[in-house]
Parts: structure tokens; C-alpha cells; sequence
């Protein structure tokens, strides 16, 4: 009959998808024994923690020849039961003092691991069969056990259990490097060309998140910051998919995969004066000795050379600066978002919120005589950003300034070329913008016109910009393919339909005074659609009106520019004929011009 005093309770289950099981041990006046049941499928874990505590008397030496320490006696063992065999069992145990880990297999046989410095024994077992399992953490003779035990279907590593002991690490790869980047001088460059080694799973420094695999005896690089800092970013750049992972002196650590395309960044907030741990890796495993550089910077990561400024040609092309249409707002041009670099990059000496592409402005505009003051904005239903450069040199940039609309105003505007960047506050957001610029203040009200903030009405026609009056004879008809387009129209205002190209109109209608009505129309070989937009903005759209054919009636129209946005409603464009008149159309398509 054991000793009542040897017979440990075990306590504190740690369970991730097993079950305890109330049993009756031979050795044990009662007891429970944990269940191990097989993970579900191949991305689920077996994995299940007890603490087991009791004073240490009998040797396990007992137990396996050569065993270094004592046990707590046969009657104190931690009990497992595997319910069917499996292809590896580990059992992984740590705590203070611990010099070995006894295992009994359900043959009768035992084994012994030995605790390493960190106080950390793994027992491996492959191809485990079903059966009871019973487990005992080893001390010194005398000692007062307490131990974690892992029973889990790998073996769970040392800094997994014990977490990341720095005064074991070796010499850092990379050098140790103080920190003295400022907002003023940008980046610090703390590693160039340094070499990958993508062998351990640095998973162990965070169980929910730390992808990829670095070796883990040593850091990369120690980045030793004398002072809290407000904002701290550790970010790395490969021609590799990497990864990265920071020890803070305070314990914290943080991964990261992919913030900046294949390159990952890390920030902590209200960083603390210490020592940084920094593991740089790479997403797969093997194939080392790829190059990274490795960088600090106070605030947000930038992983542009700051103040890069202008790269390819202006997306959306170039615009002159156009007085008159300043005065209420000149639309400058209507594109697709891009945003995938930080707009931080860009912009040297302060922090830019959001993301643009970087490689290229949005547009250009060009100013020759400017006014007391020029503003630059955008509108969309997206949460835009902007980044303008003046021809100084001069960056200004801006997140939210009417909604989650932007805008930059320069109090004193220089003749030249400003370099546009419109962006999102989110990492790849997609839509569409529109771009402005005003003498003055921006002007909201007409740029968030639905039909202002979508359609770059300002441009030059594709086909023709021609006057049409009462007199005018004969009636108008073009003919002209229909551009392929994805812009949706659907959601422009009542009867739109279709995709249309929003960057220009196909045609813009000069209409004189007197005229009765007009009507505006487009017989094509598919199903086309029409939206256009009025000089005071009313937008008017159809997409039948004669069959599968479109047009517009406008009584009584006001003189100015209508501008005739065509399109086809699947977006696949074809060829048409677009017409003008005051009385009935020409439904008869024509093929030549």
C-alpha cells in the first residue's frame, strides 16, 4: 500500500479537445487519468497540459538504470490513456529544479529524458500503441515537485514551455546595434545583406502566431534602444517571402508575415528602453542563405527610400491647371485605387497615414499662373488618403477632411508640377476616386455630386465636342466603338445600368438656347447603355429605350456641355452609332462614319 503522502493530485488540465475520464488505478486509492483521443484531421493538434506536484523520495533510478533524481513514488504518477495508437506521442514537462522525466509505456517498459539547463525534458515515443501511459517528473531528493507535463503528438520545445531565456542565446548573427534614428533622419538601416537561416519553426516564441522558420540559438540582430519611444518599427526587406519576429525587453513578442508585399514589419507601441530580440526568417523552410536588410524607425515602417518621390508616368496622365474650372472645382482626372505601398514612404519628416502606389503619381497637374491658394482632394465611397509633392519639393498629405475624404491646400502655390498620390487608408482597398483641384478652399459639395465624384466630366471627349442648336442640320451620328469597361454604373443614380469608362466622355454636347428638347441616343450591336451628365449636374441614364437601344429625353434643356458617357451593359463594348436630335431618332445602325 503506497504512502497517503506520496499520492499526487493532478490539477490544473489544460485540455484542447480531450477528455478527463474518472478511473480506478491499481497503485491509487482514486485518481483520474486524462483520455487521449487523435486530432480530427491534419490541421488539429493533440495537445493536453497537467501540473503534477508531490515531494520527491524515490529514486529513478529505480525505475530506469542510470535515471538521474527522485520521483514521488509509483502511486503519484500522472496518468494517460491514448485510445487508439497514433504515429508519435511526446511527453514534455519543465519546472524549476526538474532533472528528469520518467515515462511507462502500456508494455511495461520505461524510459528516462533527461532535463536540459532551462529545466526542460522531452520524451519521444513513435508509433505509440493504445493503452495507459504513466508519467513522473524527477528532483532532487526531497525537492517539492511542481511540474508541467505536455502529453501532445509532437514534442513541445523548450522555449514553448519555458519561454525564451536571452541569457542562453549566443552572439547575435548580425551584430548589436543602438538605436538612433529620429523622426528627422528617417529609417536606420541596421543589417544590409544579411544572411537567411530557415531551419527551426519560430512558432515556439508565439503559439497563436509567429509563422515562418529562423534558427533560434542565437538573434539575428539586437537592436538596443536607450529610451521609451513613443512608436518603434522593425521592418525588413528581401527578394524573399519573409518573416520576422521580435523579443521586446519587456517580454513582449510580436510576428509578422506580410505587411508590405513579402516583407514584414513589426510596431510596438510605447516601446520601452531594453534590448530587442530580432529573429528575421523566412514563410518556407530550407534553401538559406538568401540576403535581407534590416531597419528601425520611430513611428509607422517605411519601406521606401523617403522622399523617393516621382517614379513612372501619371496613371491617370497629366492635367493643366485649368483657372476658370478652379474656381468651383476642376475634376482632374477619375481612376482606379491603388494602394499597396505605405504612403509613408514617400513623404520624409512626417507620418502619412494610409496606402498608394508608390511607383507612380495618380496625375500630374501642371500650374502656370497660380492663385493665392490651390487645394488638391479626392472623393470616393472608399476611405481615401492623399500625397501631394509640390515643385519645390514640398510633400503634404492627408487622411480624412470631409468624411473619409481627403484634401492638402497650399497657402502659397508655386508655378509647375505637382505630383498627385491618391491612396486608401486599407492595404489594397478597391474602387474608383475622383480627383480635384480648387483655387481656395475644396469645394465639397460639388465634388461629392454623385455623379461630379464618379465621372471626370472635365475631360476631353474620345470622339467629338460639337455645338448643336435649333438649326443645326443634318442631326448628329457617330460612329465609334464602344471602350471595354468594369466601371459599374449600376449604382451612379435611378435607371443607370451597365459599365461605362468614367476617365473621359465618348461625347460632349454644346447645346445652344431654344432648343425644344433633346434627345440623345445610341443604337449599337449589342445591349448599350447611356449616362449623361447636365451642365448644372443632374445625371440622367437609360438603358432601353427602343428595344435593347438607350436614349435620354431632356425637355426644354439648359444651354451648356452634356456629357454622353456610353457604355454596354455586360462591359464588353462593340461597335455603335451615337446620335443627337429634336425629333426621332435613326434606330438604323450605321457602319461606316
Amino acid at each position: 500500500m503506497p504512502n497517503p503522502r506520496k499520492i499526487a493530485l493532478l490539477s490544473s488540465l489544460v485540455l484542447a479537445g480531450m477528455v478527463v475520464m474518472p478511473t480506478l488505478a491499481p497503485a491509487q486509492e482514486a485518481g483520474f487519468v486524462v483520455e487521449l483521443e487523435p486530432p480530427a484531421d491534419a490541421f488539429s493538434e493533440m495537445r493536453v497540459g497537467v501540473r503534477q506536484f508531490g515531494q520527491a523520495m524515490e529514486p529513478a533510478s529505480d525505475y530506469v538504470r542510470g535515471c538521474i533524481g527522485h520521483v514521488a513514488g509509483e502511486g503519484a504518477a500522472a496518468l494517460f490513456e491514448m485510445t487508439e495508437p497514433g504515429s508519435m506521442l511526446a511527453f514534455s514537462a519543465h519546472g524549476d529544479g526538474l532533472l528528469s522525466l520518467v515515462v511507462e509505456t502500456p508494455d511495461g517498459l520505461f524510459r528516462c529524458a533527461l532535463a536540459d539547463q532551462a529545466g526542460a525534458a522531452i520524451a519521444q515515443i513513435a508509433n505509440p500503441q493504445a493503452g495507459r501511459y504513466r508519467v513522473w517528473a524527477g528532483a532532487d531528493q526531497g525537492a517539492d515537485i511542481d511540474a508541467r507535463i505536455l502529453a501532445a503528438d509532437r514534442a513541445i520545445s523548450t522555449i514553448e514551455l519555458a519561454g525564451l531565456d536571452v541569457a542562453q542565446l549566443g552572439e547575435p548573427r548580425a551584430g548589436r546595434h543602438l538605436f538612433t534614428a529620429t523622426p528627422e533622419t528617417g529609417r536606420q538601416i541596421l543589417v544590409a545583406g544579411g544572411r537567411l537561416f530557415p531551419e527551426e519553426e519560430l512558432r515556439p516564441l508565439d503559439r497563436d502566431y509567429c509563422p515562418g522558420y529562423s534558427r533560434l540559438d542565437a538573434a539575428d540582430a539586437v537592436l538596443a534602444v536607450e529610451a521609451l519611444e513613443q512608436m518603434l518599427s522593425i521592418f525588413a526587406m528581401s527578394e524573399r517571402d519573409l518573416t520576422l519576429a521580435v523579443v521586446a525587453p519587456d517580454g513582449r513578442v510580436m510576428c509578422n508575415d506580410d505587411t508590405s508585399g513579402l516583407d514584414p514589419a513589426v510596431t510596438f507601441e510605447d516601446a520601452p528602453a531594453g534590448d530587442y530580440q530580432i529573429f528575421v526568417g523566412a514563410f518556407g523552410q530550407g534553401m538559406g542563405g538568401d540576403l535581407y536588410d534590416l531597419y528601425a524607425r520611430p513611428g509607422a515602417p517605411q519601406f521606401a527610400e523617403p522622399g523617393a518621390g516621382v517614379g513612372g508616368p501619371p496613371r491617370a496622365g497629366q492635367v493643366a491647371h485649368d483657372p476658370r474650372a478652379a474656381l468651383r472645382g476642376q475634376t482632374l482626372a477619375t481612376a482606379e485605387i491603388v494602394a499597396r505601398r505605405p504612403a509613408d514612404d514617400l513623404v520624409p519628416d512626417q507620418y502619412c497615414s494610409g496606402y498608394v502606389g508608390s511607383d507612380a503619381p495618380d496625375v500630374t497637374l501642371l500650374v502656370e499662373d497660380p492663385a493665392a491658394e490651390l487645394s488638391l482632394y479626392a472623393v470616393s465611397s472608399v476611405d481615401l488618403v492623399i500625397a501631394v509633392q509640390d515643385p519645390n519639393g514640398v510633400w503634404m498629405c492627408n487622411d480624412d477632411a470631409s468624411g473619409v475624404n481627403p484634401a492638402v491646400t497650399f497657402p502659397a502655390p508655386v508655378a509647375g508640377e505637382y505630383q498627385i498620390y491618391v491612396g486608401a487608408f486599407a492595404r489594397d482597398a478597391e474602387g474608383a476616386f475622383t480627383a480635384f483641384a480648387a483655387d481656395g478652399e475644396p469645394n465639397w459639395d460639388e465634388a461629392q455630386n454623385p455623379a461630379t465624384a464618379t465621372l471626370n466630366v472635365e475631360a476631353e471627349p474620345a470622339i467629338a465636342r460639337f455645338a448643336f442648336g435649333p438649326q443645326t442640320r443634318p442631326d448628329p451620328r457617330t460612329v465609334f466603338d464602344v471602350r471595354d469597361s468594369t466601371f459599374d454604373a449600376f449604382d451612379l443614380g435611378n435607371d443607370c445600368a451597365g459599365y461605362i469608362d468614367p476617365s473621359r466622355p465618348d461625347m460632349v454636347i454644346e447645346a445652344q438656347d431654344g432648343l425644344p428638347q433633346l434627345m440623345i441616343y445610341m443604337v449599337a450591336d449589342g445591349d448599350g447603355t447611356l449616362v449623361v451628365v447636365g451642365p448644372d449636374g443632374t445625371l440622367y441614364c437609360n438603358d432601353d429605350f427602343e428595344g435593347l437601344h438607350p436614349g435620354v429625353l431632356i425637355p426644354e434643356p439648359a444651354a451648356g456641355s452634356y456629357a454622353v458617357f456610353a457604355g454596354t451593359f455586360d462591359g464588353r463594348g462593340g461597335l455603335a452609332t451615337l446620335g443627337v436630335t429634336v425629333a426621332n431618332p435613326n434606330w438604323l445602325m450605321d457602319r461606316e462614319g
